[in-house]
C-alpha cells in the first residue's frame, strides 16, 4: 500500500458515506485508511493519520462541513481536500472553494471522474511540497494593450495553447471582449458555450459541467468566448463574472484573459484578480504614449502595477520608432520580453484559424512564445515541445 494515495472520508449521511465508501474502494490506487461519521474531532483524527486527502462530504452540515475544510488546509498544508455533495448550487461550491479546496466532487459520481479529481489533488500537494524554485508560477494572467492590432490576442492564443501542450496541465482561455472579441475565429472553433451561457446557468453548474460545457481545442485547451449576440454581453454584470472567475479558478491552474482594448467592466475584473497582467506594446510613439496613459490609470488601484510585466511584439521590425532604452525610460520599467516581427506567419496562422507553431514551428516568433510560457509557468516538459527547425524557418 505504500503507493496507493491514503485517504480519510468523513461523511456524517449514511447514503452518502456509503456511497462514497463503493466509489474509493473500487479505486485500486486509493487505499481508504479510515471512515469517518461525524464532522466532531475528525480534524484532529485526521491530523494523526496524516493522509493524501481527505474527502468531506458536506451535505450534513454546511457551516460544520466548511469549518472542517479550513481548519484542515490550514493546520495541514500537505493534505488535500475534496469536498463532496448532491447539492448543485455555485453558492456551496463558492463557500468550499473560499474554504480552501480546489475541487468539488458531485454525488453521484463516476468512477473516472473521482480518480482524475484525486489525482489532481495529490499532484497539486506534491507540487506545493517542492522547493520555491519549481513553483508553479501565476495562476490567472491578463493580456492587455493600450491600442488594437499590436498582438494582445495572439499572445494569448498562443499562449494558452503552449501551455495547454504540457502534460497534465489544463489552460482555459476566456474572451474577455465581449463586444468584439476574435478567439473563436483565431482557433477556428464553433463554441459549445459562451461566456453568456456560463453566467445564465451559474447557479446550476458544479465544476464537472463547467468544464464539459466548454470548447475544447485540438491542443487541450478549454476556450470560453465572448457572447454571440452583442445585446448580450451588456447583460454580463461585474459580480456575475468574478463569480464564474472563482469557478474557473476552482477547476483550472492556469487561466489566460483576453482582454478589449477598451477599458470594459470586464477588464477591470480580469485585472483585479489577475495575478499577472501581461501588457503588450509596439515601439511606436502614438502605442507608447498610451501605454504611460493606462500605467498612470493602473496606479490609480492599488496591487495593479506591481503585476504588470511589459511585452513588446513586432520587435526587431523596421518600422520601430523608439529604441527599448527610450521605452523603458519613458514607462520606468523593464521590458521582460520580446515578441520577433513575424508578419508573415502571424498573418497565415490567423488566416488558417491556428496557433503559430502549426505555421512556423522552430522560428523565432514560436521560440518567443515558448519562453514566455517558460517564464509564466516553469515546466520541465515545455522545452520538449520545441520542434525542429526546418529548413525554412529563418524566413519567419
Amino acid at each position: 500500500m505504500k503507493d496507493a494515495i491514503q485517504v480519510v472520508l468523513v461523511a456524517p449521511i449514511d447514503e452518502d458515506r456509503e456511497e462514497l465508501q463503493r466509489l474509493l474502494g473500487g479505486l485500486n490506487s486509493v487505499w481508504l485508511a479510515e471512515v469517518l461519521a461525524t464532522y466532531e474531532g475528525a480534524a484532529r483524527r485526521v491530523a494523526e493519520v496524516g493522509p493524501s486527502l481527505v474527502v468531506v462530504g458536506i451535505d450534513g452540515d454546511l457551516v460544520q462541513a466548511v469549518n472542517l475544510i479550513q481548519t484542515i488546509i490550514q493546520n495541514n498544508p500537505g493534505i488535500a481536500v475534496l469536498p463532496a455533495s448532491r447539492i448543485r448550487d455555485s453558492s456551496i461550491i463558492l463557500k468550499v472553494i473560499r474554504a480552501g479546496a480546489r475541487e468539488f466532487l458531485t454525488l453521484p459520481a463516476q468512477t473516472a471522474e473521482t480518480l482524475e479529481s484525486i489525482k489532481r489533488l495529490v499532484a497539486r500537494r506534491e507540487h506545493a511540497a517542492a522547493p520555491l524554485e519549481t513553483a508553479k508560477g501565476p495562476q490567472v494572467i491578463a493580456v492587455s494593450g493600450a491600442a488594437g492590432g499590436i498582438g494582445c490576442t495572439t499572445l494569448a492564443v498562443n499562449l494558452a495553447t503552449t501551455l495547454a501542450k504540457t502534460a497534465g496541465h489544463e489552460v482555459v482561455l476566456a474572451d474577455f471582449d465581449l463586444m468584439l472579441g476574435s478567439l473563436d475565429a483565431c482557433l477556428d472553433i464553433i463554441p459549445d458555450q459562451t461566456l453568456q451561457g456560463i453566467v445564465q446557468n451559474i447557479d446550476r453548474l458544479d465544476l464537472t459541467l463547467l468544464k464539459r460545457s466548454m470548447t475544447r481545442h485540438s491542443s487541450g485547451l478549454y476556450v470560453l468566448p465572448h457572447p454571440v449576440a452583442m445585446e448580450d454581453s451588456a447583460k454580463i454584470d461585474p459580480d456575475t463574472l468574478r463569480r464564474v472567475m472563482l469557478l474557473l479558478k476552482a477547476a483550472f491552474p492556469t487561466i489566460i484573459i483576453d482582454t478589449s482594448k477598451g477599458l470594459q467592466s470586464s477588464d477591470f475584473i480580469a485585472f483585479e484578480m489577475a495575478d499577472v497582467i501581461l501588457l503588450v506594446l509596439q515601439l511606436d510613439l502614438t502605442c507608447l504614449r498610451n501605454t504611460a496613459r493606462l500605467l498612470q490609470l493602473f496606479q490609480q488601484f492599488e496591487g495593479f502595477t506591481e503585476r504588470v510585466k511589459l511585452v513588446v511584439t513586432r520587435s526587431g521590425s523596421h518600422e520601430s520608432e523608439i529604441s527599448q532604452k527610450k521605452a523603458e525610460e519613458t514607462l520606468r520599467m523593464p521590458i521582460t520580453w520580446h515578441v520577433p516581427n513575424a508578419t508573415k506567419a502571424v498573418h497565415a496562422a490567423r488566416a488558417k484559424g491556428v496557433p503559430i507553431d502549426v505555421v512556423a514551428p522552430g522560428s523565432r516568433v514560436h521560440q518567443s512564445f515558448l519562453e514566455i510560457a517558460k517564464g509564466l509557468r516553469p515546466a520541465p516538459d515545455l522545452e520538449l515541445l520545441k520542434p525542429r527547425r526546418g529548413l525554412f524557418a529563418a524566413f519567419f
